[in-house]
This record gives C-alpha cells, sequence and structure tokens, in this order.
C-alpha cells in the first residue's frame, strides 16, 4: 500500500512540475499621456500619465491560467512657469489601491468601482488565448464581459498583448 501510495505522490508531483514548465510568464507595461491642461496666470495647470500593467501566465496551449491588471494614474501640477507644483515626494497609488477612494462607483452604469470591473476583466479572460481575449474586449459587444466592466479596455489589452510578447 505504501508503494502504491508513494508512486501515485511521484506522479502527481511530475505532472505538477510538468506544468509548472509548461507555464510561461509575461509582464506588460503601456504607458499614454492621459490629458494635459495648461497653466494659467491664475491656476496651475496639469499633466496626466497613465501606466497600465498586465502580468499573465500561460499554460502551454497559450490560454491564459492567470492574469493581474492595475494602473498608476499620475497626475502632475505645474505653474506658468512650468515648474512643478505636486508634492513630488507623494505616494502615488494605483487605480487598485484607491480602491473607493478612485470614486467610479458613482459614474459606473454598473455601479462598479475601478478595481472591481478590472477583477471582471480578469475573470474574463481566463481561459482564452490572449488573441481571443483582445479580439473579444475590443470588440465592445461581449455581453460576459459588459455586465461586469464597462471601461475602457485598449490600454488593458495592449499590456496584456506585451505581456504575452515577453512571456517567457
Amino acid at each position: 500500500m505504501k508503494k502504491v501510495l508513494s508512486m501515485v505522490l511521484v506522479v502527481a508531483l511530475l505532472s505538477l512540475s510538468a506544468v509548472a514548465l509548461a507555464e510561461t510568464h509575461g509582464l506588460g507595461i503601456s504607458t499614454s499621456i492621459a490629458s494635459s491642461k495648461p497653466a494659467t496666470a491664475e491656476a496651475d495647470g496639469t499633466a496626466q500619465a497613465d501606466t497600465t500593467v498586465c502580468t499573465v501566465a500561460l499554460d502551454d496551449e497559450g490560454k491564459i491560467i492567470f492574469i493581474r491588471f492595475d494602473v498608476a494614474q499620475t497626475k502632475i501640477a505645474i505653474n506658468a512657469k512650468g515648474e512643478i507644483t505636486a508634492d513630488v515626494a507623494a505616494e502615488i497609488k494605483t487605480k487598485r489601491e484607491k480602491d473607493d477612494e478612485y470614486g467610479m462607483r458613482k459614474a459606473s452604469p454598473i455601479g462598479k468601482e475601478v478595481d472591481e470591473q478590472m477583477d471582471h476583466l480578469e475573470a474574463w479572460c481566463l481561459g482564452k488565448t490572449v488573441e481571443e481575449a483582445v479580439a473579444g474586449a475590443n470588440s465592445g459587444t461581449d455581453a460576459d464581459l459588459l455586465a461586469g466592466c464597462t471601461i475602457h479596455v485598449d490600454a488593458f489589452m495592449e499590456a496584456l498583448t506585451k505581456a504575452a510578447a515577453n512571456a517567457k
């Protein structure tokens, strides 16, 4: 009995090792200048850059088995002289870190905060190939995705595409 149990455990461990070896992991980052407002003599201006990050794990068939998104939305205040007036030592929280502080729930037609919508997008991507996820998300018509995610997903899909390209 002990030999059978030992053999089963060895086969199970070898199977898990094979799965782990078959996985590829990648990181992708997409950055864009999201908005800007020029400074005037009366008020500071602002510049904003959004950096979307995706980490992904793919199985040996290229299907997504793990995915995580986040976004750093960096806003910088600048005066009319071009000097940065923002607190450069201040912590910049990601959208996930902000949670309800981000304030998407009030504006969301589905009543979900941005991190909840990213969670839904991630769950929706699982089991799909990167190509399937990108095509479905970019179509803007997938009912399952739209049921829990109404935010723009272009930057997320760009970061996912880069993560997959970097997967090793």
